[in-house]
């Protein structure tokens, strides 16, 4: 019985109005939005929990079946084509199949902070007081709109140690034309607190220019409102985690072993001189950067030859001097780190980009999209376990 009142509570239909009114706001989201690999992973979602089947059965008999006009067999595309047709006949199912995806997903920016006062018992208040909503709530139907941050009240879930806090904006944008130039979408926005590290962690997505409107620091508005609002909702403080020391840290314990998880792919170089350079792996296997990688290996591989004379041994010490500058001299506006994986399409990229705008957080830029949410999480740890590597150092 609880089971059976619980599928009813997940799916029960919305007023008639609002229901439409949302259901057009995710149709329009997915054509806007949704990419074709995530297209594809919801589609296999509802497939999985027999929402929608590709062929009729005993166990589909309540499952939206796709099928061809003229009787022909259908062959699954699964595209946005698709997903549309399933969203117009299992209305609840598909949204709430989206919004949970939302917390899995992969997002291609994060920005780290860290608090240092107890907040546990803050969440709990703010939940009892209806300004956080779980989704195992009785009263939750689906994520709750606003237009802004500071006025929106979060979606919450709990997965072991990380409570997870999901703000679900309404954004409105204009294409550049005269007639059906207006677009809206469901942007959501992903926190992330950690009760182990105490780290909290803001994912968020980029999104098209006309949707942002050209917004001059749109992102970094974005941060800031959800900054304010967690501080707002759980009475602390969330400080910046500076980055650019870890990172630097983490560079500088990496040597030219195989071993190694973790490999410099890429970083930008100013000179003290004002000269500026950026090194990049590419498609290099070996991720060895270019000039510094070059410039290793023959210092390695010649070592007999630079200690033959006095002269090959100043050789030697103004390559290293090279070496130092441009590795540990120069200010590094952004370093790319990549996590190794035998299976090359599972490398995960993260792009470091230090005082993001000026202000005083950095951003994780994570590319492609194999950078899934556990994943993201698990450079969220290594960075963590660094961190603290770093502070026993320096104690």
């Amino acid at each position: 019985m609880l089971i059976l009142i619980r599928i009813i509570v997940m799916f029960k239909k919305f007023d008639g109005g609002e229901n439409m009114e949302y259901k057009n706001l995710i149709q329009s989201t997915i054509k806007e939005v949704y990419p074709n690999y995530l297209v594809k992973v919801l589609l296999k979602k509802l497939e999985e929990k027999n929402i929608v089947s590709y062929k009729e059965d005993l166990l589909t008999q309540n499952a939206y079946i796709f099928s061809n006009e003229d009787e022909t067999p259908y062959h699954p595309k699964y595209d946005t084509t698709e997903l549309l047709a399933a969203l117009d006949n299992k209305t609840n199912e598909v949204i709430s199949v989206v919004q949970e995806q939302e917390y899995e997903s992969p997002y291609s920016y994060s920005a780290l902070f860290e608090i240092e006062e107890e907040w546990k018992d803050n969440l709990d208040l703010a939940i009892q007081e209806g300004l956080i909503l779980p989704v195992e709530s009785e009263n939750y139907n689906h994520d709750q709109l606003a237009n802004n941050v500071m006025n929106s009240i979060p979606s919450y879930k709990k997965a072991s140690s990380l409570h997870i806090l999901k703000f679900s904006l309404h954004l409105i944008g204009y294409l550049p034309q005269e007639h059906d130039n207006k677009r809206e979408i469901v942007y959501p926005v992903v926190c992330l607190l950690n009760s182990e590290t105490n780290m909290v962690e803001i994912r968020f997505e980029k999104v098209k220019g006309y949707i942002s409107n050209g917004e001059s620091g749109f992102y970094v508005k974005k941060v800031e409102e959800v900054k304010q609002k967690i501080e707002s909702l759980l009475g602390i403080e969330l400080l910046a985690i500076n980055l650019s020391s870890i990172v630097k840290y983490i560079k500088e314990s990496l040597n030219e072993s195989e071993e190694n998880e973790v490999a410099v792919s890429a970083q930008a170089l100013e000179y003290h001189t004002g000269s500026k350079a950026v090194l990049d792996s590419g498609n290099n296997d070996n991720m060895i950067l270019p000039l510094i990688g070059n410039l290793k290996d023959i210092l390695k591989n010649n070592e007999e030859l630079f200690d033959a004379n006095d002269q090959t041994k100043q050789i030697q010490e103004m390559l290293e001097e090279i070496i130092l500058e441009a590795e540990y001299l120069s200010d590094h506006p952004w370093i790319t780190l990549a996590w190794k994986n035998d299976v090359k399409s599972k490398i995960v990229k993260v792009k470091f980009l230090f005082n993001y705008h000026g202000q005083d957080f950095s951003v994780l830029q994570y590319y492609g999209s194999n950078a899934d949410s556990e994943r993201m999480s698990y450079v969220t740890q290594f960075i963590f376990d660094n961190k603290q590597r770093l502070a026993s150092q320096t104690e």
